[in-house]
């Protein structure tokens, strides 16, 4: 099952403006040490960013009608990839139990085309850095420039290779257009205030492969929850577990098959 870490948010919802495809619309976030995240641990800039945004779409209405570049959140196109699968990295010497990350590499490695390459300086300007700090997150896909993936102590290398799978481009599996044939939300059960979290990427993200509720990439099925009733219901029987933390599934690997090398 996931580590709580990965459902980590801030105390106060707020609303900012973000690139979605070809337009630009309000998204809720919540702040964590600086970051500006939404769905527990998907990081979409820094919490000054989110507010620079808010702040521009005050003052220049304008810029919803042109799609002006804000916060990247899409994964549609292929500088949202890393070039010929390879991710380049470094690890924080303040890291924890860096062996999470050397084993999630590993697995990713054994399991896909995917390779990790350790950041040159002169020759590498983008990069993933795995940092400490609180919970579980990373941004989604290539972003530009240094990007951080943050692993607090209690996150385990399951949850490593979740977040590298964002770093790779996967959003969450509940996140799918076409979630709701297979899990019903239910909205009575979630926190207040963390409604938000249950959003689906149709205008910014790609469908791939058949909806997997083995996928690392799925929430557990109480995620949120505020008395420990699941938050999702499956619309038909399903005998395996949802929201593992184990390894990628088989519709993990052929999703990333898919979106890089084919």
């Amino acid at each position: 099952m996931s580590d709580n870490g990965e459902l980590e948010a801030g105390n106060a919802v707020k609303t900012t403006f973000m690139h979605v495809g070809k337009t630009v619309r309000s998204v809720q976030y919540t702040v964590v040490e600086d970051h500006a995240v939404v769905e527990g641990c998907i990081i979409i800039g820094t919490a000054a960013d989110a507010e620079d945004n808010l702040k521009r779409a005050q003052d220049e209405p304008g810029i919803l009608r042109q799609g002006a570049q804000a916060l990247g959140a899409a994964i549609k196109g292929e500088h949202f990839r890393w070039d010929s699968g390879v991710m380049i990295y470094e690890i924080d010497d303040h890291l924890p139990d860096p062996e999470r990350v050397t084993a999630a590499m590993a697995h990713w490695e054994e399991k896909t085309k995917i390779r990790f390459e350790k950041r040159d300086p002169s020759k590498h300007d983008d990069y993933v850095v795995f940092v400490p700090g609180s919970g579980c997150r990373s941004a989604v896909g290539r972003r530009g420039g240094r990007q951080e993936l943050v692993l607090g102590q209690n996150c385990s290398t399951g949850n490593a290779i979740h977040e590298i799978g964002h770093a790779l481009g996967l959003w969450h599996e509940q996140s799918r257009g076409d979630r709701d044939a297979h899990i019903r939300i239910r909205y009575d059960r979630i926190q207040q205030g963390m409604e938000h979290n249950f959003s689906q990427h149709i205008s910014d993200g790609v469908d791939v492969e058949s909806y997997d509720l083995a996928s690392i990439m799925h929430y557990p099925l109480n995620a949120f929850s505020k008395d420990g009733k699941p938050t999702m219901e499956l619309v038909k029987p399903y005998s395996g577990v949802v929201g593992q933390r184990d390894g990628l599934s088989e519709g993990d690997i052929a999703t990333i098959e898919e979106i890089y090398f084919k």
